[in-house]
């Protein structure tokens, strides 16, 4: 009996202190990206980094939402997410909706991919004279008729974790919208800033990179404002899923002659907690040594992604054991 114990506690140490640092291949699935669009692209960059770094592992890219994401690794569908922000995080552990239940448990935080994640909140400047409204407090006290592009509720990042915790700092809800008459234009970006160019959307909320040339180019083709705030209002409804309240700089885009503030956003990697430790390690590993690279797939990545912010937490979720290994042996975290 005691041989046996022995032989037990022998084998569970030599796994504890097993050394990842070999070239040997993984395979892991990578999920939260729409088909098309920046965030596969900013997966499918990644991808290839780990397996350049492991030849001849098997990591793959599953299409999902950022909302069905945690719920694909929470089920075991796929590994990773790579599109989780505070607000999916808070949202799957208390079981609120778009989750049906709580998924508290079943996963946890790799890393921080980037920070640079800005709402925008812009408007026609057609509609914005034709209803006198300047600001989220015009709309509160107005109550216009408007054509409003926003993201589907299964993107909760750019509704829920966004514009409708603005709202509700300024005193109504999404669903009042529709009472004023109003209308939804429900889609990506993309299909938002198409809707304005169209003049289908009157107003448009949805999350860009600063600076962003498809916006740029709807101004060049209809006149736009940004929807102007007050920080105490802005911060208060950062604070519900751990973000900040932001200033974007006057002059950023053409129509804007002064500083506005906005929600900004970080967004992040998750792992199923049905992952091995080795193959979180491995992903992490490839990522960090390979900064440059990283950055070079663009977009958010380009100005957002640094190792020194990789174990930065903001929900506090547990690491995974695989990512919590590899940033305590490197001193990013005590």
């Amino acid at each position: 009996m005691r041989i046996a114990l022995a032989a037990v506690l022998a084998a569970c140490a030599t796994a504890a202190s097993a050394d990842f640092n070999d070239k040997k291949p993984i395979n892991a699935t990578i999920t939260g990206a729409t088909p098309s669009g920046y965030p596969r692209t900013m997966v499918e960059g990644l991808n290839a980094v780990v397996r350049d770094t492991y030849p001849g592992s098997a990591v793959s890219f599953k299409p999902n939402s950022p909302g069905g994401g945690v719920v694909a690794i929470a089920e075991k569908q796929a590994d990773f997410t790579a599109t989780a922000t505070g607000t999916e995080i808070r949202l799957a552990n208390e079981g609120r909706d778009p989750y049906k239940s709580s998924l508290k448990g079943k996963f946890s935080y790799v890393m921080m991919l980037y920070d640079n994640q800005y709402m925008h909140f812009v408007m026609t400047k057609e509609w914005a004279d034709a209803n006198g409204i300047r600001s989220w407090a015009d709309i509160a006290a107005k109550k216009p008729k408007m054509r409003l592009a926003i993201n589907r509720p299964d993107n909760p990042q750019t509704t829920i974790g966004g514009p409708y915790e603005v709202m509700k700092a300024y005193g109504f809800t999404i669903n009042d919208i529709a009472k004023w008459g109003g209308s939804y234009v429900l889609g990506n970006s993309q299909i938002g800033l198409d809707a304005l160019t169209d003049d289908k959307a009157d107003v448009f909320m949805n999350a860009r990179n600063l600076g962003d040339s498809l916006l740029k180019d709807v101004a060049s083709k209809r006149p736009l404002l940004w929807i102007d705030g007050d920080m105490q209002r802005m911060q208060k409804a950062a604070d519900a899923f751990h973000f900040k309240a932001a200033m974007v700089p006057k002059g950023t885009y053409p129509f804007m002659e002064k500083d506005y503030p906005t929600i900004l956003m970080w967004v992040s990697l998750l792992a199923g907690a049905h992952v091995p430790d080795e193959v979180v390690y491995k992903y992490v590993k490839a990522i960090a040594e390979n900064e440059a690279r990283v950055q070079a797939i663009g977009g958010s990545l380009k100005s957002g992604f640094a190792v020194a912010k990789m174990a930065t937490n903001p929900a506090n979720l547990p690491y995974h054991p695989g990512a919590l290994r590899y940033y305590k042996e490197k001193g990013l975290v005590k």
